[in-house]
């Protein structure tokens, strides 16, 4: 090949024989090994591109005559290559290769790109996924802290709510579900009589006379000694007088009977208050203690009832306790007989004796004592009569 050859073609040339040498070199050291002194004269990392042509860098690009476009070097080599075959050319070529030989420091855009990216994966290793991890975690751990401290907030707002509503019923005397009603059972006085009637008589409520007062009304007012026996201080019936010697009004019902389960079927009763009194004729011969419960519906005056009840073996004993007047001597032992009565959601006890505690016999006076004590509690039947629908009324 002349020497007028373009210099694409001695580029071929060249590299054709640069790669046949190459070959020849491995296939030699395979065959034979390195020759001694020279283990170390190659690197695979070894950057080759100042040898051919690419030294473009930013920083020495105004050395270069490189712009920031990685292909213009390209272009001004072949143009270069091709003007050095013409005579007096080869000075020119010859110079730039020395002066590319000089930079061999810089590195093409492409290849320094590339280079920062190895230098920066072989830095990081497995930290990139380590970190990502880590904050990931971090994350996590803020917005747990940030659940657990609302819910704690929550906690303490209920606790707090909670005590307020259990020191409101600690102050108040205020129970779960007591309706009003006393929530604990008062015990009877050390020594008290336990005597219980000869004879016990229940009347089931009648819901065509007591039907408007079947349940208590929730405003419904407590009775009073005045609404209850200021109308009857006096019974006048069939020959017989009665008149009124003691009475009285109390919230706590259950202070006036004796036996757990009665005091408990008060309370299950919502029992809200309580009207007692004591009747004696006018010789002094039979002696009459009514009393009057108001529980919350007929359903509850019907189970204390059965809890009055001596006979009934489901529940233990107990009854009312006997009360005493000024100058009377009141219920001992002896004969006695009572009768309940359901009106409604109160309940009526009439519990009559003759004061000597002698038997009935022949005598009618217990049973009309009996009669006559059941007209002590009028006060019902106006509570009838207030709370009945317009329509009945008409």
């Amino acid at each position: 090949m002349s020497r007028a050859e373009s210099g694409p073609g001695r580029r071929r040339r060249r590299g054709g024989s640069r790669r046949a040498g190459s070959a020849r070199t491995e296939e030699y050291v395979e065959d034979y090994g390195t020759e001694e002194g020279h283990e170390e004269q190659y690197d695979p990392e070894e950057d080759f591109s100042a040898e051919y042509g690419h030294t473009s860098s930013r920083s020495g690009a105004e050395h270069d005559g490189y712009d920031d476009d990685p292909d213009a070097g390209y272009e001004d080599d072949y143009e270069e290559q091709g003007r050095a075959e013409e005579p007096g050319r080869s000075g020119g070529r010859q110079s730039r290769r020395k002066d590319r030989g000089k930079d061999k420091k810089g590195v093409g855009r492409v290849s320094a790109f590339s280079a920062s990216a190895i230098k920066k994966v072989s830095v990081l290793g497995e930290r990139p996924n380590q970190i990502v991890y880590t904050l990931a975690e971090q994350s996590k751990r803020k917005r747990g802290t940030a659940v657990l401290g609302v819910l704690l907030g929550a906690f303490s707002i209920a606790l707090v709510a909670l005590l307020g509503v259990l020191s409101y019923q600690l102050l108040t005397g205020a129970g779960g579900n007591t309706d009003r009603g006393e929530d604990s059972i008062v015990a009877p006085p050390d020594g008290h009589s336990t005597i219980t009637p000869d004879s016990y008589l229940f009347e089931p409520d009648n819901p065509a006379v007591f039907g408007p007062i079947e349940h208590r009304a929730e405003d419904a007012e407590p009775m009073t000694q005045e609404s209850v026996f200021g109308s009857v201080e006096e019974l006048d019936m069939a020959g017989m007088d009665l008149q009124l010697r003691d009475s009285e009004v109390t919230d706590s019902c259950t202070s006036l009977v004796w036996g757990e389960q009665l005091g408990q079927s008060l309370l299950d009763a919502n029992c809200l208050n309580a009207a007692s009194g004591v009747y004696t004729d006018g010789d002094g011969d039979y002696i009459a203690q009514v009393t009057l419960f108001d529980l919350s519906d007929s359903e509850g005056a019907t189970d204390v009832a059965a809890a009055l009840d001596p006979t009934n073996a489901e529940t233990g004993a107990g009854f009312l306790l006997t009360r005493e007047a000024e100058g009377v001597e009141g219920l001992r032992d002896g004969y006695s007989q009572a009768s309940t009565q359901v009106m409604g959601h109160y309940l009526a006890v009439y519990w009559v004796a003759a004061t000597d505690g002698s038997p009935p016999g022949d005598d009618p006076g217990i049973a009309t004592a009996s009669v006559v004590s059941q007209s002590a509690f009028s006060f019902v039947y106006d509570e009838v009569v207030a709370n009945r629908p317009a329509e009945e009324e008409e």
